[in-house]
């Protein structure tokens, strides 16, 4: 790779420098559920295996204090970037990001979308975390014996969720009460939310104890206008909602995965029929998922190697 691709260290490899938090949980995530139903496989004896599970706990707790220049150390911390705060060159302030203060909860640079964050408390990442710190004590406990692993990661948890609830909640004029996509600690927030997963549609989906109320309340802003990702078709039969990643002139498309996780998340069978319906007639004459189609002519859709990805085993998980 060449050019900007080279100089963001986005080099084609497993890693790469714009740090995104849901990356690490859906390592802790694969992992843990790969124990409950291979739980006799040698992986879980290797000491890297167990190394890296310490690394995320050990980098998020310091990203928790992103603003001071916090740095993970330790002999697992033995990268060429390691031993320095981090630095992106997309993020403002000399690539540090936008100003944060202490919530508790854990600083990202970048949304699962890859954009950078405007205000990098990602909640419904954060809430992810939550919950692989969940799988990390499980771990620890029954399968490492490591109970500083196991207190630290339950520790971790408990500071993550008490962020959330004093931190990662607003009052809306219309809908009382909800979930923040990002905030800052410093009291600005940002209220939509983004197809790619984990989204604040997706949380009870991915293991978080929402609070009940508050989540109603998020699902219907999400779901109408006052989300600036939501999109209508003209006759009104197709909605949903996308993402700001996309290119200006696409930036109205609907994208599947998030339908698939209305779906995934309804409580009424008649909602995961419209859905279902919606998703099989917007697959612009092709028989498969995409990344995003325009709600209008869903032949101009985006992506068509998406059909082997992320959206397809999303609709192979809704079907079952």
């Amino acid at each position: 790779p060449e050019g900007a691709t080279e100089w963001l260290g986005r080099k084609g490899y497993i890693a790469t420098w714009n740090y995104e938090l849901d990356s690490g949980c859906y390592f802790i995530r694969l992992l843990y559920f790969y124990w409950l139903n291979v739980p006799r496989d040698p992986l879980f004896t290797s000491k890297l295996v167990k190394d890296a599970v310490q690394i995320m706990v050990d980098l998020w707790s310091v990203e928790q204090r992103h603003e001071e220049d916090k740095i993970a150390e330790g002999k697992l911390f033995d990268c060429a970037h390691c031993g320095k705060p981090y630095r992106y060159p997309e993020l403002p302030r000399n690539g540090k990001g936008s100003e944060t203060a202490y919530t508790g909860m854990t600083w990202s640079g970048h949304r699962p979308s890859d954009d950078r964050c405007r205000y990098h408390f990602l909640v419904p990442s954060n809430m992810f975390a939550f919950v692989a710190l969940g799988y990390v004590v499980d771990l620890a406990e029954n399968l490492w014996k490591d109970l500083k692993l196991q207190h630290s990661a339950q520790s971790l948890a408990n500071e993550i969720k008490s962020g959330i609830e004093n931190h990662g909640m607003v009052a809306h004029p219309k809908y009382g009460r909800i979930y923040a996509y990002e905030v800052d600690g410093l009291g600005n927030h940002l209220l939509m939310d983004d197809a790619n997963v984990p989204s604040l549609l997706s949380a009870p989906y991915l293991g978080y104890p929402v609070d009940e109320m508050v989540y109603r309340n998020t699902r219907k802003f999400i779901l109408s206008e006052q989300n600036p990702t939501y999109h209508t078709s003209k006759d009104g039969k197709v909605k949903g909602y996308g993402s700001p990643h996309m290119a200006a002139r696409i930036q109205k498309n609907i994208w599947p995965m998030a339908q698939i996780i209305q779906g995934l998340t309804a409580d009424s069978q008649e909602e995961k029929l419209q859905l279902l319906d919606m998703l099989v007639n917007t697959d612009g004459g092709t028989g498969r998922m995409h990344e995003s189609y325009n709600p209008d002519y869903p032949e101009r859709f985006t992506r068509s190697w998406y059909v082997r990805n992320w959206c397809s085993l999303c609709l192979d998980i809704y079907l079952v």
